[in-house]
């Protein structure tokens, strides 16, 4: 049965967030089992492994993945995912991809989809030029709205969403689904009242959805939109209560309260019916 598989749950920064003195930052400096990943999922379905978003955090992250692939934890050497799929083009979405060069895992053909802007940004800078050239990666777009084989059991559909694009690329959260279950991966979005579709239709649609978790409240500053936890709990709430769909937060600031389980905004969020992602979780599909 293949599965998704939670590789990581904070904002693209990760907890601690460099250059941040916070108190929840401290504690993660402290004590390692704080700590949070960037925001990363991957599919394993047999043999076959997917990485959706490649983070700063890469190498942990596809060890996660190959562990939960079965992968011999003893052995002198695994496989970099065969496909990496990128939500966009912020780079604590994409930065890990360089560790696919010739300077960490000397990669071949790694498949690297996304969609259209993205995989152009990509394709005209480098490194990425260097690493398309000498065979390290291959660089592919994916069509909205067009679901697409991934393995043996599971397809995904690009989904497209507005987000900030500082380079003229594109957004996309990925609608998964296997051959029992389906997933709905949305980690960034500026606004749900910006979105062409409706959110609660779309989760309404599928069993489990990760959605933008970034902030408990809107952040204050200018220039970093996303719909706050408070705003998705409330619009949420009638579906999460008819027990269709599961919806889970994740890629959390670290200045979000939700990034600690013990906190009352955590309570708050379980006692309503939602959960809160955690490296390691396992979705069946």
């Amino acid at each position: 049965m293949p599965e998704l598989i939670v590789l990581g749950t904070a904002q693209d920064g990760g907890l601690p967030h460099a250059g941040c003195r916070c108190v929840q930052c401290e504690r993660a400096r402290r004590d390692p089992a704080f700590r949070r990943l960037p925001a990363s999922v991957g599919v394993v379905d047999g043999d076959d492994t997917v990485l959706i978003d490649a983070t700063l955090a890469f190498t942990e992250q596809i060890h996660m993945l190959q562990l939960a692939a079965g992968a011999d934890d003893g052995a002198e050497r695994y496989p970099a995912p065969p496909i990496v799929l990128l939500t966009h083009a912020h780079t604590g979405h994409y930065v890990g991809l360089w560790q696919l060069d010739r300077s960490v895992m000397s990669a071949r053909g790694v498949r690297v989809l996304g969609p259209p802007a993205t995989i152009g940004l990509l394709r005209s800078n480098e490194p990425w030029q260097t690493m398309l050239r000498d065979g390290f990666i291959t660089l592919d777009t994916l069509r909205p709205d067009e679901p697409s084989v991934i393995s043996a059991n599971v397809s995904i559909t690009p989904i497209p969403v507005p987000h900030r694009s500082e380079w003229g690329t594109d957004t996309v959260a990925y609608h998964i689904q296997g051959p029992s279950r389906s997933v709905l991966y949305l980690p960034d979005i500026d606004t749900w009242d910006e979105w062409t579709r409706t959110l609660e239709a779309e989760v309404d649609a599928v069993d489990v959805a990760l959605l933008d978790g970034t902030f408990w409240e809107p952040f204050p500053m200018p220039g970093v939109p996303h719909p706050s936890v408070r705003e998705t709990l409330d619009r949420l709430q009638t579906v999460v209560d008819r027990g269709r769909s599961h919806v889970v937060f994740t890629h959390l600031n670290h200045s979000n309260p939700l990034v600690d389980p013990e906190s009352a905004e955590s309570r708050l969020v379980r006692q309503r019916g939602f959960t809160i992602a955690a490296e390691g979780d396992s979705i069946a599909l």
